[in-house]
């Protein structure tokens, strides 16, 4: 149904670079771009009461998916997701602008944790909110907008050149396809699983890291980024999709973390000659770089498609 909207409404001739999560503002101020992402209940969080069992035991009383994150901890990660296709495209966000429509079933003390959540997230950013639309519905749902100014030049996803190789970032001596896992049990055992996962898994999925201190040394080096947020495989397939390029692979990818979305982690495309150069970035940055192919113009790779949300 989304390809079939997008293709459609591409064909109408009003769009412009709908392939990108952010648009360069170049004909009227060179150095922003804006960006604009949606954060909705039973899509991308849950908050309504259902029953779980436990492998062991079955839990009698019923548990709030809502405890995944809390009401601060949703008004946060809505912010963090938007904040992340900023960062990607080399840009750090200044404004925002925020429409939010609060379901009927929350209380104040919880409005008040989605306000808490919003001030810390946009103190720390330094982002001021300049504007946008309060509305009461069936459903608590963030529409965000975000402005951003660059800290060097634009990157974007359909800049990738003929045997660029292609990486992408992870926590130090660690790999993605941990907020995969956690969702399952999330959703599987509830918010329980808690007590059972390890905090760098939990983490991940609650709070993704954003790689600003990477981007801000490693942006001159890179040709095109996006950021890890359908999964590895569904982002790969898209930029082969926008580049009109192919994806070959140095080895085989664990299928995790082929699949795990909302990682949040930069996959950037870059000329062979600073992959040393960038590694060395990484190190200083202490986080992991997983470099694991490369775009040509050879046969297509055939990549699985697989949903996220």
């Amino acid at each position: 149904m989304e390809s079939f909207f997008l293709k459609h409404l591409n064909n109408t001739g009003i769009t412009d670079r709908l392939n990108d999560d952010c648009f360069h503002l170049k004909n009227i101020d060179s150095s922003h771009i804006i960006a604009a992402d949606s954060f909705i209940e039973n899509i991308h969080f849950y908050t309504k009461k259902k029953p779980y069992q436990n492998h062991t035991t079955t839990c009698a009383r019923y548990n709030h998916p809502n405890d995944w994150l809390g009401y601060e901890g949703i008004a946060r990660k809505a912010f963090l997701v938007n904040i992340s296709d900023i960062i990607s495209s080399n840009a750090m966000p200044k404004y925002a602008m925020l429409a939010i429509t609060l379901s009927s079933h929350l209380k104040k003390t919880e409005i008040l944790q989605i306000i808490s959540g919003i001030h810390k997230i946009c103190r720390e950013f330094n982002i001021t909110l300049i504007g946008g639309d309060t509305t009461k519905g069936d459903r608590l749902i963030f529409n965000i907008t975000l402005i951003g100014k660059l800290m060097g030049k634009y990157i974007g996803r359909d800049s990738i050149r003929d045997g660029d190789l292609i990486a992408y970032t992870s926590a130090r001596l660690n790999d993605i396809g941990g907020s995969l896992r956690y969702l399952t049990s999330l959703l599987r055992y509830g918010s329980c699983v808690n007590r059972i996962h390890n905090n760098i898994e939990s983490n991940r999925f609650i709070e993704p890291k954003l790689r600003l201190s990477f981007m801000q040394r490693a942006n001159r080096y890179i040709n095109s980024c996006l950021d890890i947020s359908d999964g590895l495989g569904s982002e790969i397939k898209r930029l082969q999709e926008i580049n009109r390029l192919h994806f070959k692979p140095f080895f085989n990818i664990n299928r995790t973390v082929f699949e795990s979305g909302e990682e949040y982690e930069l996959l950037f495309s870059f000329y062979p000659k600073h992959k040393e150069t960038l590694l060395r970035i990484a190190k200083k940055c202490r986080i992991s770089l997983h470099i694991i192919g490369r775009f040509t113009r050879c046969s297509k790779t055939y990549i699985r498609d697989i949903k996220w949300h």
